[in-house]
């Protein structure tokens, strides 16, 4: 979330009234009693001006049958058409048109809560879902447990995000994530979400460098048992070349001052169809601020190499193959490289040349080092058909 200063202009000049002068020419006919606001053939039709107060109606038969109803908003075609409640907003054709006496209710988008009779007014723990709140949200209905703590408003690139580690954003915590890369749910807010942002900042609910990972409908998902993800070359081990090079050429610019370490790996495509859109998601990793011991890393963008690797049967022969590199996803900006949450995309899995069901690609994770010790580097496989 990022915090914005507004900047005002003032120009000073000399001016008269002038007796007929209006705001806007023609002005505007919209505009009732009681603060209700009209425009379209039958909009609020059959309100009472007496008791319905602060309505506005923008579209036909808009809030058509609303009598005393007030402080509802329908905009678009039969939009809240049937309301008689408070405070409800229909955006879109058949917006709420069936919402008789609901309250508190927000659609958006064509035929959005059509039946809808409910709202906001009858909330109870008894039918919510999920919530989300800080610790300085009085109601409990919006935060479940102690919610999450209060944060200190500051000018940053930040995020709460739901552990899909399991760790709750340790950077210390070693070991496999206990979820393997689920969702964690609790149903505590402090327990289940991580606080992070692209300096590292303290905020008052957690310090680690991360990003925030918008994300909507059309965004890859989370698909880490349709993949598989072996070493680059399984005749040598892990921590063995080309599986994994450090490199010691510092870099500050890069944050990489003592250097890089290189994690390759073949991802095979299991999902039984093509894949066009490939990307890697850091769900638990050592970062900033890491004590005395433990590895500094940043996730930073990477180009393609040549490697030799000895693949089976091993011993037999080696051969040359390319590893892709990975691009550290932007906006947000990440000047101090990538951490919790960052994503990796690979940029050449694409709708042009998707990789097919049990085709393999070779790719590579580049992390600078800005402080040496023990490590750690765990990910999401995220895909789209």
């Amino acid at each position: 979330m990022r915090t914005l200063a507004t900047l005002f202009f003032v120009a000073t000049t000399s001016f008269a009234f002038h007796p007929t002068a209006r705001a806007v020419n023609p002005p505007p006919d919209g505009g009732y009693p009681n603060r209700n606001t009209a425009e379209g053939t039958d909009a609020l039709f059959s309100l009472n001006i007496d008791l319905g107060l602060d309505n506005t109606a923008l579209g036909y038969d808009a809030l058509y049958l609303n009598t005393n109803g007030y402080g509802n908003t329908g905009a678009g075609s039969y939009a809240l058409y049937s309301n008689n409640g408070i405070y409800n907003t229909g955006l879109g054709f058949d917006a709420l048109y069936n919402n008789t006496s609901g309250g508190y209710n927000t659609a958006c988008g064509t035929g959005a809560l059509f039946n809808n009779n409910t709202g906001g007014a009858s909330y109870s723990l008894a039918n919510r879902l999920d919530a989300v709140g800080s610790t300085a949200e009085a109601n409990t209905l919006y935060k479940e447990g102690t919610g999450y703590p209060a944060l200190t408003p500051f000018s940053i690139d930040y995020a709460l995000y739901r552990d899909t580690c399991g760790k709750a954003g340790s950077i210390t915590t070693m070991g496999f994530c206990p979820t393997n890369g689920s969702l964690v749910d609790t149903n505590n807010n402090a327990a289940d979400f991580i606080f992070v942002d692209t300096n590292g900042t303290s905020a008052g609910a957690g310090q680690r460098l991360g990003a925030p990972g918008p994300e909507n409908l059309s965004s890859p998902i989370e698909r880490n048992a349709s993949f598989g993800g072996p070493l680059l070359d399984i005749c040598v081990a892990a921590a063995s070349p080309p599986n994994r090079v450090r490199d010691f050429t510092s870099a500050p610019a890069q944050n990489s001052t003592f250097g890089t370490l290189d994690i390759r790996r073949t991802i095979i495509n299991n999902t039984g169809g093509n894949v066009t859109r490939l990307r890697f998601r850091v769900v638990d990793i050592t970062t900033f601020p890491a004590p005395n011991g433990i590895a500094d890393l940043r996730p930073r963008t990477s180009t393609a190499v040549v490697v030799t690797v000895d693949r089976p049967p091993c011993g037999s022969g080696t051969s040359n193959v390319t590893v892709q590199g990975t691009t550290l996803e932007q906006p947000p900006s990440q000047p101090n490289g990538g951490g919790f949450n960052s994503s990796m995309s690979a940029n050449t899995v694409t709708l042009a040349t998707p990789l097919a069901n049990g085709a393999t690609l070779d790719v590579r994770f580049l992390l600078g080092i800005q402080q040496t010790g023990l490590f750690k580097f765990y990910i999401n496989i995220e895909a789209l058909p």
